[in-house]
C-alpha cells in the first residue's frame, strides 16, 4: 500500500511516501522511502521497519506518522507565521479618514517647504504629488492651487541647472534625484519641454557606472541607499512612462547613447541581488516599467509576500523591525503594478497603516541617516525624524489612497 503525502507553504515545501509492504498475514514494513524536499532546511530521517499485527494499525500508524513529520519539520511557530490570521476588513470609511488626515499632514509640509529651502526634494515634492494624485481619482478633495505650485517648484528646480544637467553635474542627490523630479511631472501629467527631459536624460546617461548601475549620492537609509532604486530611477527618465517617445528621437547619436545606457542598466539590473526592502520594490516597479523579459516578476511578487511580517508590515532590513514607510511604499508598488486590493496581503497592509498611523495623521519612521546637511525645522511632526516620517506619510497616504476603489462601505 502507498500512502503519498504533501505540505506547501510560502516557506516550506514538503512531499514524500510512505510504502506498507506486505511480509505475511500479520506482519507489514512501514518505509519513509523519500525524504522530505525542505526549502531552507536540512532534515534526514531515518527508515522505520514496524511489526504490526493487522492492516487497519499499519494505516493508522502512516496517518500518524505523515502529522508527526508535519509537525516536526513545519512546527507551530512556522505555521503561525506563514498564515498569520486575517484581520477584521478594514471600511472605505476608515481608510478614507486616514488618507484625508494624511493629506493634511503633506500639505501642511509642502506649503512650509519653500520657506525653508529652494531645492527640489522626494520627501516633500514627488510623494506628497502621488499622495494627492491618488487621492483626487478616489474623489477625495485636494489643494489643487498647491498641487499646481509645486509641480511649478519642480520644473524651476531642474530648468535653471539645464546647461549643468547637460555636462552631467549641478544635481547633489545624483540620478536618484533626477529620477523622482521626472517622475513628479509624470504623477501630474505634465509634458515637460524637450529641453528640459533631453538635460535630465543627458545627466544620468553621464552619471551611469560602467557596470550599468548608478549609486547614490549618499547613504541615506531607507530611501537613498539602494543602488537598485537609483538605477530604476534613473532609467526611469530614459524611458518614461508617459510619453510616446523617448528623449534623443530627434537626436540620433545621442538616441544611440541613450539605447546602449539603457541595455547597461537592464543587464545589471536583471542580475541585481536584492537585500533591502528597497531594493525588492525597485526592481519589481522596473519589471513593471520596462517589460519583463526575464520572467522574474512572479517569483518576486512570491518573495515580496513572503517577507510580510505577521504583523501586516514590511521591515526597511530583515533585522529592523516593520515601519510605515517600507510598509507604505510596499503597499503602494504592489497596488500600482497589479496587486488586487482586497488581498489578504494587502488587508494585513492597511491594517498595519490605520494601527501605526499617529492621531495627528502622521507616521513615525526613526531616523537612521547620517546629516550631510545642516538640519532644519519645517514644522512637521516628529522633530530630527520628520523628514523621513513625511516620505513615511506620504506612501501610506498614496497607498491607502490606491486602496479605496475596491474597498466597501460599512
Amino acid at each position: 500500500m502507498l500512502v503519498r503525502f504533501s505540505f506547501k507553504t510560502d516557506r516550506l515545501n514538503i512531499s514524500g511516501r510512505i510504502i506498507i509492504q506486505t511480509l505475511d498475514e500479520s506482519r507489514f514494513v512501514l518505509r519513509k522511502t523519500a525524504l522530505p524536499d525542505v526549502t531552507r532546511t536540512k532534515y534526514a530521517m531515518s527508515v522505520l521497519i514496524l511489526r504490526l499485527s493487522n492492516r487497519r494499525q499499519a494505516c493508522f500508524f502512516a496517518a500518524n506518522y505523515v502529522l508527526l513529520l508535519f509537525m516536526m519539520l513545519v512546527g507551530p511557530t512556522t505555521f503561525a507565521e506563514d498564515t498569520p490570521p486575517l484581520p477584521q476588513p478594514s471600511t472605505k470609511e476608515d481608510v478614507t479618514n486616514a488618507v484625508q488626515r494624511g493629506l493634511s499632514v503633506l500639505e501642511k509640509a509642502a506649503k512650509n517647504y519653500p520657506e525653508h529651502r529652494d531645492c527640489f526634494a522626494c520627501h516633500h515634492h514627488t510623494v506628497p504629488l502621488a499622495a494627492m494624485r491618488f487621492a483626487r481619482q478616489s474623489q477625495l478633495k485636494v489643494d489643487e492651487p498647491l498641487f499646481v505650485d509645486m509641480v511649478e517648484f519642480v520644473r524651476n528646480y531642474f530648468a535653471k541647472r539645464a546647461d549643468e544637467m547637460k555636462q552631467g553635474c549641478g544635481i547633489p542627490g545624483r540620478a536618484f534625484m533626477v529620477g523622482y523630479g521626472a517622475w513628479s511631472f509624470e504623477l501630474a501629467d505634465v509634458d515637460l519641454p524637450n529641453d528640459l527631459r533631453e538635460a535630465m536624460s543627458q545627466f544620468v546617461i553621464q552619471r551611469q557606472e560602467a557596470n550599468g548601475r548608478w549609486q547614490p549620492a549618499s547613504i541615506r537609509p531607507p530611501s537613498e541607499q539602494s543602488e537598485v532604486m537609483n538605477t530604476a530611477l534613473a532609467l526611469r527618465v530614459l524611458r518614461p512612462q508617459k510619453h510616446s517617445d523617448r528623449p534623443f528621437a530627434a537626436d540620433a547619436e545621442w538616441f544611440v547613447t541613450a539605447e546602449a545606457t539603457e541595455q547597461r542598466a537592464m543587464d545589471w539590473l536583471n542580475a541585481a541581488p536584492l537585500k533591502w526592502q528597497e531594493d525588492f520594490v525597485a526592481r519589481l516597479w522596473s519589471l513593471n516599467w520596462f517589460g519583463d523579459e526575464t520572467n522574474q516578476r512572479s517569483e518576486l511578487v512570491r518573495r515580496i509576500v513572503a517577507r510580510q511580517r505577521p504583523d501586516g508590515g514590511w521591515g526597511a532590513e530583515d533585522e529592523l523591525k516593520s515601519d510605515a514607510y517600507s510598509t507604505g511604499l510596499t503597499m503602494f508598488a504592489l497596488l500600482d503594478t497589479g496587486e488586487s486590493p482586497t488581498s489578504a496581503t494587502i488587508a494585513r497592509s492597511i491594517a498595519y497603516l490605520l494601527k501605526t498611523q499617529h492621531a495627528d495623521g502622521s507616521w513615525l519612521v526613526e531616523t537612521r541617516a547620517k546629516p550631510v546637511q545642516v538640519f532644519f525645522d519645517n514644522g512637521d511632526p516628529h522633530g530630527k525624524n520628520q523628514f523621513i516620517s513625511i516620505a513615511a506619510t506620504g506612501w501610506s497616504t498614496a497607498a491607502l489612497a490606491l486602496s479605496l476603489p475596491k474597498l466597501h462601505a460599512k
